[in-house]
């Protein structure tokens, strides 16, 4: 029996038990984003994909391991036994046509492929299909899976499409996966996952300086492992703005994201400076002070050194006490050039018995 295909009335039913995903700026998706390369470096992949649930990756694969893998929080979701298998065997059938796709190009290249796949609730709460290539950074072709038609204005995009067009079974398989299997999945990660979409992480936090041009010096203000990833970052200057500086964000591995942004500020004024930062995961904003600058290096070495000295002497006093306490030789360093260390004599014995040879035979008499 065939899993019945979602309503947008479900969908937009199921969303008002979500706090905060229905405002105008704010849509759930269920994006995949693939890429193939012609020329990949020695031990990376030929083809890769990350899905995305909204801001939050919850998929990858790679032409290496051939498998799907949930990733971030969602490594907790309670799934049905099969998900992950079914997600699996698509992508394996997403791979063949990329690298079919790049064949199809011939040996002009080296080439990247990319497609963005899947689908997102438009404004009525509807499921509406995204499918979109683009060949070495620009976008090159759609593909309309209600009418089936393809956009190919692109010499290239007819060689790739004429080569799809040749397995129209997969194709098939596709058009129902962007119309009906990506709606059933996001509604799915929406009832099993609410929890995940919820997700606040706050950032961790660290401000640095740095030697910058002459007389200058650069502040930088980096959050980590943090979500979602609308976060702020401004300067402060004795408690008054100074700017937001320039930086950047990106995803981490884990779900999560960091960030970062710099600020140019005049040398030895430095500690005047905070950094002042807003995420949804702190109770209220969180100044960052100025981290002091690490030890020389070689002091720390020089601290460490004196102390194993210290415990190297202890030990050695300690050892010296015993053994002449217990009337055993003890070893004395050399006085001279010439003086290899030799023992003390025991009771009894000679002062020249280190010179007697103990291996001899007697003299007979």
């Amino acid at each position: 029996m065939g899993v019945p295909r979602p309503q947008p009335w479900d969908l937009g039913l199921l969303l008002l038990l979500l706090p905060g995903t229905l405002g105008s700026d704010s849509r759930l998706a269920l994006l995949y984003h693939v890429t193939a390369v012609t020329a990949p470096a020695p031990g990376t992949p030929a083809f890769w994909v990350s899905g995305w649930l909204g801001p939050q990756q919850y998929l990858s694969y790679t032409s290496l391991r051939a498998q799907a893998e949930p990733c971030g929080a969602w490594v907790w979701e309670t799934q049905v036994s099969w998900y992950w298998e079914k997600e699996t065997m698509d992508l394996r059938k997403k791979e063949k046509l990329f690298l079919q796709a790049l064949q199809a190009l011939g040996d002009g290249g080296p080439y990247t492929l990319q497609g963005l796949l899947g689908c997102e609730l438009g404004p009525d709460n509807a499921s509406v299909p995204t499918a979109k290539f683009a060949l070495n950074g620009e976008e090159f072709l759609t593909f309309d899976p209600k009418l089936g038609t393809w956009s190919e204005d692109w010499p290239e995009a007819r060689l790739i499409t004429d080569k799809w067009k040749e397995q129209a079974e997969t194709i098939r398989q596709e058009k129902t996966f962007l119309l009906s299997s990506c709606p059933q999945r996001l509604l799915g990660h929406l009832e099993r996952g609410r929890g995940n979409l919820e997700w606040k992480e706050p950032p961790s936090m660290r401000l640095r300086a740095r030697p910058g041009s002459p007389g200058f010096s650069v502040l930088t203000c980096s959050a980590f492992s943090f979500f979602p990833p609308e976060l702020q970052m401004r300067f402060l200057r004795n408690g008054l703005a100074a700017g937001e500086g320039e930086g950047g964000r990106g995803p981490n591995g884990d779900g999560s994201f960091h960030a970062w942004s710099s600020l140019t500020v005049k040398s030895g004024d430095e500690h005047h400076y905070h950094c002042l930062v807003q995420h949804a995961g702190l109770p209220q904003p969180l100044t960052v002070e100025l981290e002091l600058p690490a030890r020389s290096s070689v002091k720390v070495v020089g601290i460490v050194f004196s102390i194993l000295l210290l415990m190297a002497l202890a030990a050695g006093g300690v050892l010296l006490w015993w053994r002449m306490g217990n009337r055993l030789p003890v070893f004395w360093p050399p006085r001279s050039g010439d003086d290899v260390g030799t023992l003390l004599p025991t009771p009894g014995q000679p002062q020249d018995a280190d010179s007697q040879d103990v291996n001899a035979f007697p003299v007979a008499t």
